[in-house]
Parts: C-alpha cells; structure tokens; sequence
C-alpha cells in the first residue's frame, strides 16, 4: 500500500531533506511540498493525504494554527527546530514530534507509527480484551498480571509489569514494552481504568507510564529507556508527590 504525503515548511533545505527521506521509503509518496500554511490549506482541500509532515514557526500561519482549521486531519508529524511545543502539538493530537535536525532513523520510528495507525483503521473490533465483558476470555484482569491486546487477527499476552508507558494515539493508543510496540484501537481512560494504580500513573494527557519503570526525571521530562515525555501542567503537582512517597 501506498500512502500520499504533504511536506510544509518555509525553509527550502528543510523540504529537500524531507523529500529525501520520503524518497527512500517506497511505500511514501509525496503528492506536494508546500512552503506556507496557507499553500498548504489549498493542498489539502485538492488531495487526499494520508502523512502531513508540518513545520511549527512559518509565517502568516503557524503550523499548529493550521492544525486548528482541519476538520478531518491526516496523520500529522510535526517537524521542528522547537522543543517547546511538544506539549501543544500532542494536545491537538499529532502523531509524533520530531526536533530538527533528526535522522533518517528517527524519521522512520515516526513514519511507522502513522503508516500503523492507517492500517488499523481498516480493523472494526475492540481491541483490548475486557474480561468483566467476555466469559469467553480466559484469565486477563491486571490482577493476573497480565492483559491481551488484540493486534489485527490475533491476542497478545503483555506482561503488565513489562509495559514501559502507554501513548495517546488520537482513537488509538501505543503500548510500550521494552521488546516492541502494540497499536491498538483503545481509548487512554478504559486503559487507566484497568491498570493497576499507583503503579501505573497520567503524567499528561497523552501519557500513562510505569512508575516502576522511571530511570530518572530531567526538568519537566520523565525519562524512561531512551524516551523523554512531557510532564502536563495539570499532572505536575500529583506526579512529584507521588515521587516523594516512592
């Protein structure tokens, strides 16, 4: 499957960067590259996209003010040479983040979260098995320590104390272990419902980590393995007395 992207940004060696990339990937195709939001705006409403990739700071539109007049967003990465906007663009429910400069590497973690998402789309059925729900189900409650996660045809068995953090994936959430990622079509509340508190903790909105699982705290950021996530205002003040009691 092929999926149609949209690259926007004011900076032309910002553009020929991300064509580059894109052009190493054979399953991306770049429909235009826009150098303003307002070229963008036009683009969209002329293209189905599949991918937007979107600078922050441009003139006359910013890139998050564009996000803001989407009715029906594609999945957005946001690329940038800002940090500080991470938690805004998460807010409107952005795909990933990626700080400039980033690697081709880098690019592809972000292309393979969005190109997974768009395949999930296509699977109509819950995804995360709720055993107080289906008396088929064997033993899954987060008392047994363990939950299944329904990824496409089949169920996984997640140890719960192996699971790193989950992420807010707009109608779909990331679970992270420390061996790989499950994307599955699950909303952030029924999963905090049903992981056992205080080990598991909101740190924002798109965030639900592993208190267990913290290798340490820098700034506003927690970090766990080799990810840094944002620490939400209104999370703030429970999340460090939490730490305090630990």
């Amino acid at each position: 499957m092929t999926y149609k992207c949209i690259i926007v940004d004011d900076e032309r060696p910002a553009l020929k960067l991300l064509d580059a990339y894109i052009s190493k990937l054979p399953h991306l195709e770049l429909v235009v590259a826009c150098e303003s939001g307002m070229e963008a705006i036009v683009s969209l409403q002329r293209h189905q996209v599949d991918i937007l990739f979107l600078d922050i700071q441009m003139p006359d539109l910013t890139g998050l003010e564009l996000l803001k007049t989407l009715n029906k967003k594609p999945q957005v990465i946001l690329t940038t040479a800002y940090r500080d906007y991470a938690v805004e663009g998460f807010a409107l429910d952005v795909t990933d983040y990626l700080v400039k400069p980033f690697s081709f590497e880098r690019f592809i973690q972000g292309v393979n979260k969005a190109t997974e998402i768009l395949t999930l789309k296509h699977i109509d059925s819950p995804s995360v098995v709720n055993t107080r729900e289906d008396s088929t189900a064997t033993s899954t409650s987060p008392q047994d320590g363990h939950i299944f996660l329904k990824v496409g045809h089949k169920m996984d068995k997640v140890a719960i104390h192996n699971i790193l953090y989950i992420e807010s994936m707009r109608e779909y959430i990331g679970v992270h272990t420390a061996e790989k990622r499950y994307i599955v079509h699950h909303t952030m509340k029924a999963m905090e419902e049903r992981l056992p508190p205080p080990q598991f903790m909101r740190i924002h909105r798109s965030y639900l980590i592993n208190m267990n699982q913290i290798d340490g705290i820098k700034g506003n950021m927690v970090l766990i393995k080799d990810q840094q996530l944002v620490i939400g205002g209104s999370y703030r003040k429970d999340f460090f007395e939490r730490i305090e009691r630990l």
